[in-house]
């Protein structure tokens, strides 16, 4: 039978279309040219090059150097075929955001050097790899390793105690400056003091105390908190930058755009001439539009810049791969909740970005920025052994370190289904985590040093935060959260929940969890009015000790049930004291199933260690024994109250799993008793079990047993008093490989 060319033609290119050809390796490298053929013997200079000739399955090998660029894709992979950008083997290269600035200087102060500039809009210099800060007052000081310590308590200006309103500050402090700031722009830390605004000083003079900023913060301000009583502005806090008088720090600068001049404050004895000088030019290093699919990126470093896949909540990307990269230093803004319609509020919305369904974010690293480590929204994604630190340095419940699937009205039913597990997020200046919309599973996760930038201390901030009848079907369990309060050492307020289920939260499970020394509630849950059985959230065996007491409302659970809230809500075999029913010790109202919890004891003092983060109970039989018929059919309860049990054979510890086993317990160099029955630790990434080393030569360690999987507990028998043991875990990783782990020690005590 004859075939119609034409037909044949097109049954090729069809059948081309789903059939990659041989995939190829396309090499780049900064000594390349776009002229060469991208072989590893001739590569292209730009990923820009690589990206226009490659085919589904190809993989773009980058090799050591600064991409001064943006990766747009225009094109996408395949199933089992995906388009892959990596790293070298043994490789380090760097996405820049950054262009190098060749200024001609001249001497302008003691420290301060001067240079034509004109540049419209820029956010950040770097200066020999480290960030350079717009001139401010308060200074920054820095830490004992050299590096801006936000968190700092002099960070912030405090305003007086008396004499402070919605849209007036008044600042003893500043008066005594002389200057007359008006113009300058204000962050605003001020009223519910877990949001920051930008306003411009609208008026000032010289001499005095007060300035005053417009009153367009949003409805929300000027309303009465939970406890019926308004919000106050007399422990507020701010700074200031735009004014050329702030220059006086080492490491700022000040840009005078109507002269076209750029300042800088050097260290004594150095000038910028003999120094690479960055400026910020690229928001975004990569982009991939919702119609880009199946791209996998792998062991890249981006500096300065951050990325976006999909275009919003509604046109979404899928099989996105981010793994094993670092992504450092992504947002930077000083403009923070401006008014509707002001140009300036596009500089915050530039942080990593993912509109994605089934993709994955894996193992990388995530530090230093203003606004979100990460914001990915959209269906069965997963967020796996990451590590974000020092995000979120204003506060903001918009900017978290970790933000999954919004809970806004316009997102429901746009995303969920996500799972974040082995994940460690610390150091930031609000919460932590923001986990929306239906069916997520959020655990083994190491949560800690939250709202170290929430001044007035506020009760309504939560490291790990959910909310709304959006979040049906979601649980949290296994997880960590501690060390979380508001401000800083002084503590004056000492506010800061741990975890929350938020207004109108239904279908939500709290279980397993270990929360200790936050700054107020372990756990807060409220649900909707009148609320439905479908609408039952759960509170089961978490262990809660050390939460504050600061201010008459001591809680380590708190339960909303007035209005006839969580009355179908299940609380049941926690280890927590006490238990409420909302602020102000509230008795529990009716609810619908409150079963074998210990709240009559002081919870520390019944843990094994807390101090080496050993939190079983002494007694394995306090608590739930035999379940109570009402707690029948319900899977995550244990046997016993608490996060733990004495006799499972994996003692969970959350967080980032290393390349080796880590996290020791008891830790290393510890001092035990000869009674001790355990040891653990936290197992390595991706091992399928361990081999434990043991002895008294650290340099000769026999083979004590072999765990498999999840494997963690070591057993203890025969220790002698005065010794000092030594010991190690192996990692046996799927491919047969052995990954040495570190040696350990504990002494036993005489």
């Amino acid at each position: 039978m004859k075939m119609n060319l034409r037909y044949f033609i097109s049954l090729v290119l069809l059948v081309n279309a789903f059939v990659p050809l041989s995939a190829r390796q396309i090499h780049v490298a900064p000594s390349g040219a776009d002229s060469n053929v991208g072989s590893v013997e001739k590569p292209f200079r730009t990923i820009g090059a690589a990206i226009k000739v490659m085919n589904p399955g190809d993989t773009c090998v980058l090799h050591d150097g600064i991409y001064r660029e943006t990766i747009a894709f225009r094109q996408s992979g395949q199933k089992g075929a995906p388009l892959v950008i990596r790293a070298a083997e043994g490789e380090s290269p760097v996405i820049s955001g950054f262009d190098v600035l060749k200024l001609k200087w001249k001497k302008s102060g003691k420290n301060t050097y001067v240079a034509n500039y004109r540049n419209d809009s820029f956010e950040q210099l770097f200066l020999d790899g480290d960030p350079l800060l717009e001139a401010r007052w308060p200074n920054v000081p820095r830490d004992k390793n050299g590096a801006w310590n936000f968190f700092a308590p002099e960070v912030w200006a405090s305003v007086d105690t008396t004499g402070n309103n919605y849209g007036l500050v008044k600042d003893t402090d500043l008066a005594r400056t002389g200057w007359d700031v008006t113009g300058a722009r204000a962050i605003l830390n001020v009223h519910h003091q877990y949001y920051v605004w930008t306003r411009d000083v609208a008026s000032h003079r010289a001499g005095s105390d007060s300035f005053t900023y417009a009153t367009n913060l949003g409805n929300g301000v000027k309303e009465v908190d939970e406890t019926g009583g308004y919000i106050r502005f007399d422990d507020d806090r701010y700074y200031l930058v735009g004014k050329k008088e702030f220059l006086d720090a080492p490491g700022e600068w000040y840009y005078d755009k109507e002269a076209g001049k750029l300042y800088l404050c050097m260290p004594e004895g150095k000038g910028p001439e003999a120094c690479l000088l960055e400026v910020k030019t690229r928001n975004f290093g990569l982009t991939a539009g919702p119609q880009i699919s199946y791209v996998t990126i792998d062991g890249l470093t981006f500096l300065g810049t951050a990325f976006s896949f999909g275009k919003d909540y509604n046109h979404r990307s899928h099989h996105i791969a981010f793994k094993n990269n670092r992504v450092l230093y992504s947002s930077w803004t000083e403009y923070f909740q401006m008014p509707q319609g002001d140009a300036r509020s596009r500089l915050s919305n530039h942080f990593p970005t993912m509109n994605v369904d089934s993709s994955e974010v894996v193992n990388n690293v995530f530090a230093h920025g203003v606004l979100n480590g990460l914001f990915i929204n959209g269906y069965s994604n997963l967020i796996e052994n990451n590590l974000f630190h020092d995000f979120n340095i204003n506060s903001s419940l918009r900017y978290p370190p970790l933000e999954v699937n919004r809970n806004w009205p316009a997102y429901a039913g746009k995303g969920g289904s996500a799972i974040v597990r082995y994940n460690t997020l610390c150091n930031s200046g609000g919460i932590l985590a923001q986990i929306g919309q239906s069916d997520n599973e959020v655990y083994m996760n190491d949560l800690y040093n939250a709202f170290r930038a929430c001044w007035g201390g506020n009760k309504d901030v939560s490291a790990l935060y959910t909310q709304s009848v959006y979040c049906t079907g979601t649980r949290l369990h296994h997880n960590w959260v501690h060390d979380a309060h508001a401000g800083t050492p002084p503590f004056e307020w000492n506010g800061g929940l741990g975890i929350r289920g938020d207004d109108n939260t239904a279908g939500l499970t709290v279980d397993h969890n270990v929360i200790w020394n936050v700054g107020s509630a372990g756990i807060m849950m409220k649900s909707p009015k009148n609320s439905t059985p479908e609408q039952a959230n759960r509170i089961l065996n978490n262990t809660v000790f050390r939460h504050s007491s600061h201010n008459h409302i001591p809680a380590a659970i708190i339960v909303q049930t007035a209005t006839r809230a969580n009355r179908y809500s299940i609380i049941a075999g926690n280890l927590a004291n006490p238990i409420y029913g909302g602020w102000y010790a509230k008795p529990l109202d009716a609810i619908g199933c409150y079963a074998h919890n210990i709240t009559d004891q002081e919870v520390e003092t019944i843990l094994e260690n807390p101090e080496y983060f050993d939190f079983r109970s002494k007694v394995t039989t306090s608590g739930i024994v035999s379940l109570a018929p009402e707690l029948e059919g319900i899977p995550e309860v244990s046997r016993y109250a608490g996060a733990y049990d004495r006799a499972d054979r994996v003692y969970w510890i959350p967080g980032r799993r290393e390349e080796k086993a880590s996290f020791p317990i008891v830790p290393d160099h510890s001092v035990i008793p000869a009674t001790r029955d355990v040891l653990m630790f936290r197992p390595a990434y991706r091992a399928v079990g361990h081999r434990i080393f043991w002895g008294l030569d650290e340099n000769a360690l026999e083979l004590k047993e072999e765990l498999a999987g999840d494997e963690n507990i070591v057993s203890l028998s025969g220790l002698v008093p005065g010794k000092t043991y030594f010991w190690r875990a192996d990692a046996l990783m799927p491919d047969g490989s052995i990954v040495k782990g570190d040696t350990w020690s504990f002494e036993v005590l005489q």
